[in-house]
């Protein structure tokens, strides 16, 4: 009886020590809990839109010609610089010169057959006050003389017209620039009849160009004229360039099912790097802060163990009696869920300007402050400052993570 009395003792103790262990392991764990930390750092913070785009010349020029013929001569190719008004190719013009021959000659019998009718409606005229000939002899003599006065014009139009074709034999340059295309051949012949061929591509001045890129509809809000823009082009990869958005074109196109809008960004290409139809990657910077508290995102991401929840909580309430009423309401109701804090639920009823954190001071009790954000990026986010006023204790620690258990 005594063995037996003897054994379920025993068993109880084995049952109140585990109930034991089960119910003091959190806490012990807690105590051999250790942190990762992350440090508020001074510094400057930017964010950004991206986008690419294609490096283009600011004004460029597309030459052809009017006219038909035989290319006769290249005077430009490419990469040359010109001047406005300089001789780039000639047509052949011994066809011209015909045809301006015979617009001469044309003129010439039309000359001479003006003056034969302007002299006889003059003998005319003086006959019929004589009463020799009838009224409508007199007429026809006029509308001969009109007739002759029309083909002279007609004549000499056709003069001019040969002319003009003649100067069109010579294809110059209409701005100042650089020959960047062409696409003609001595001894190829172009055809004007329903569109005018191009022979070059003139580009105005290549030491100022523009990115056109495409800038997709949820970014394109944070785009404004005069902002700066950063950008890399492959030839470059780490070399950077600058510009500045010159227009926003309210022309949406659909690429990919995806709208987008085109950002025009002017350049400075003095040096002459950049060269037209270039890829650029652009950086679109909406904010930047100067010398500013920075701090890793990891301390923002941050949420507590169920065990930790247990030991913060009190302290998350009490700070948020600090918070806008409208705010604590909310954020108070979400504290009801048990696991609000290790899941990090709570964060959807904080606005997205407002961040929580975790710290310790000098290894002590883990502590919580709501802190205002400013500029955030993927990576850091601007600390504004600490909800309530009050600053964070010195030489406090910022939780970013938990280590593995020590065993």
């Amino acid at each position: 009886m005594k063995t037996r009395n003897f054994f379920w003792f025993v068993i109880g103790i084995v049952i109140l020590a585990a109930g034991y262990f089960w119910y003091v392991k959190p806490t012990i764990d807690a105590k051999k809990r250790s942190y990762t930390f992350v440090s508020l750092e001074h510094g400057d913070i930017e964010s950004s839109v991206t986008s690419t785009g294609k490096l283009e010349a600011i004004n460029t020029l597309q030459v052809g010609t009017q006219i038909s013929g035989t290319i006769r001569k290249i005077y430009a190719d490419y990469n040359d610089t010109v001047r406005a008004g300089q001789l780039l190719a000639e047509i052949d013009v011994r066809l011209l010169d015909a045809a301006l021959a015979n617009a001469r000659a044309s003129f010439s019998i039309a000359d001479t057959r003006l003056a034969q009718a302007d002299e006889e409606y003059t003998r005319n005229r003086a006959l019929f006050e004589g009463k020799v000939i009838t009224e409508k002899e007199l007429n026809d003599s006029k509308f001969t003389y009109q007739q002759a006065l029309g083909s002279k014009k007609a004549a000499e139009a056709g003069v001019r017209t040969a002319g003009v074709n003649l100067a069109y034999a010579r294809i110059t340059s209409p701005i100042a620039g650089v020959v960047t295309g062409r696409s003609i051949e001595e001894g190829q012949t172009v055809a004007a009849s329903f569109a005018t061929p191009t022979l070059f591509i003139i580009a105005e001045d290549l030491a100022k160009m523009q990115i056109l890129a495409d800038v997709d509809e949820s970014d394109i809000g944070y785009i404004q004229k005069g902002m700066p823009v950063r950008f890399v082009v492959q030839t470059y990869p780490d070399k950077k360039f600058y510009g500045t958005v010159s227009q926003i074109r309210l022309e949406p196109v659909a690429i990919n099912n995806v709208v987008n809008y085109k950002v025009v960004v002017d350049v400075d290409n003095a040096k002459g790097f950049l060269l037209p139809g270039m890829t650029a990657n652009l950086e679109f910077i909406t904010e930047v802060a100067r010398d500013v508290m920075i701090l890793n995102n990891a301390a923002l991401r941050f949420r507590p163990d169920v065990t930790m929840s247990k030991e913060i909580r009190p302290i998350v309430r009490k700070k948020a009696e600090a918070l806008p009423d409208s705010v604590r309401r909310a954020f108070v109701a979400s504290l009801e869920n048990e696991g609000a804090l290790s899941t990090g639920g709570f964060r959807k009823a904080l606005p997205a300007k407002l961040g929580a954190i975790f710290f310790q001071v000098r290894g002590k009790q883990v502590d919580f402050a709501f802190v205002n954000l400013g500029i955030t990026t993927g990576l850091r986010s601007q600390i504004v400052s600490v909800v309530g006023g009050n600053a964070l204790p010195e030489g406090a620690t910022i939780i970013g993570g938990v280590n593995e258990e020590k065993k």
